[in-house]
This record gives structure tokens, C-alpha cells and sequence, in this order.
């Protein structure tokens, strides 16, 4: 069965009519969110992710999409999320960061837009971004102690950027008021947190990985003191 291999493909293909066929009037949104809508997404490798705004989202209601499941593996979807309008609403101070990626990357697959117009609490985004950065430099340093062990060095980075990217975006968001419309941005104001090129020098490495940390560091006193309103 074919692999649907772009969003477009998957909008043209029978799945919209399939998933409000499935969910009836139960659906509010279908969409595609996430890392398949960033820069790198190889849709050979990893699946589209689709999730949902449902009026109920109880176990019930949500059996009737099993019957797909077969079918969407085989054409590379997956079923993540599943959210009702009243839980998106209870919890807006705890996952501001998440429902900022959705309403801000997305592509409706059927049903309406998701989150349209959403504008995050800052305060609570702030304190979001800075409790998965303060998380993320534990980890960072735990992986600086095994360094030595990685067959790709240059994965240490990759792995970083992985999770770090992700929440920059937020961190981007506080600082301009708006969301970045690619890494680059990101890149361009934090230029250390970029991988760098491959090279035998493990001086030259180490530098590398220590600007790295260093930098995250920085992000984390400056998200730490932020004044936002």
C-alpha cells in the first residue's frame, strides 16, 4: 500500500473523509503537528502524526478509530493526541510550549484548524521553557561524562538539538513576540548551538561541546530572569 510522502498527498488521499466518517460529529480537528512539519522530517523513515480535537475523548468514543490503525501504519500515520476544547483550556498553564507548536505548525487534515488564534500566556511559557531547560542541562552533562563512549561524536549534538530546537522556539517566542519560521532564526541568534563540523581534532570537539553547555547555561539565566507580561 502506498506511504503517503508529503502532507499534501495525505490531505488529497481518502483519509479526511475516512477520519470524519470514523469520528462523525464527534470531530473538531484533524491535524498534522510536530517534528514532521520541521526541517530534516524524512517521511520514509518516521510516520506523519496526526492528532485530534474531539468533543468527548472518552475510551468510547475513541474506539472507533482501532479500525484504522492497520490501515494508517501502512500508510505511515500515526494517532498521537487526543484532546477536547475544555482540557486544551484547563491546561493552558502546563503545557503553554506544546499548544504554542500546534496552533503555530500545523496542517489541518480534516475538520477545522486547530487552536486558531491561541496566544500563550507568557508568564506560564516562560516558566515552562525554563523548567525543560534547567531538565535538559542535567541530561546535557550526564552525556558530557560518556562522551568518550559514543562511536559519533558529532551525535552528541544531534541528540542535543533534538530536544533543545523544540524548545528554543518558545524561548524565540518570548524574546520577539513571534513564532520562528525555521531553525535558522534560532541558529542565527545562538550560532554555539549549531552542529559543527566533523573533525579529528578532540581539542577542537571538546570546545565545541563545552560552548555548547556553556551556552545552554546562559539561555537558562536569561529565560531565568525574564520580565514578561
Amino acid at each position: 500500500m502506498k506511504k503517503n510522502l508529503s502532507v499534501l498527498e495525505l490531505q488529497n488521499s481518502i483519509w479526511p473523509e475516512q477520519l470524519k466518517s470514523a469520528l462523525g460529529e464527534n470531530l473538531i480537528s484533524a491535524f498534522v503537528h510536530g517534528d514532521c512539519l520541521m526541517e530534516g522530517f524524512n517521511s520514509m523513515e518516521k510516520p506523519w502524526t496526526v492528532s485530534f480535537i474531539l468533543k468527548d475523548n472518552s475510551n468510547q468514543s475513541l474506539d472507533a478509530l482501532r479500525t484504522l490503525l492497520p490501515k494508517a501504519k501502512k500508510e505511515n500515520l500515526e494517532f498521537r493526541y487526543f484532546f477536547t476544547l475544555k482540557e486544551i483550556q484547563t491546561s493552558e498553564d502546563v503545557y503553554p510550549l506544546e499548544f504554542l507548536h500546534i496552533a503555530s505548525r500545523n496542517e489541518t487534515i480534516a475538520g477545522q484548524q486547530p487552536l486558531p488564534g491561541y496566544k500563550p500566556n507568557l508568564e506560564k511559557l516562560r516558566l515552562e521553557c525554563e523548567r525543560e531547560l534547567r531538565g535538559f542541562l542535567i541530561r546535557l552533562r550526564q552525556s558530557f561524562i560518556y562522551l568518550k563512549e559514543d562511536r559519533n561524536p558529532l551525535g552528541f549534538f544531534v541528540r542535543a538539538n533534538e530536544t533543545m530546537l523544540p524548545i528554543m522556539y518558545g524561548v524565540y517566542y518570548l524574546q520577539h513576540g513571534n513564532y520562528p519560521n525555521c531553525h535558522q532564526q534560532i541558529f542565527d541568534a545562538f550560532p554555539t548551538l549549531m552542529t559543527p563540523a566533523s573533525s579529528r581534532d578532540e581539542k577542537l570537539f571538546l570546545e565545541s561541546v563545552n560552548n555548547y553547555i556553556s551556552t545552554v547555561t546562559e539561555i537558562v539565566n536569561l529565560v531565568d530572569t525574564m520580565e514578561v507580561k
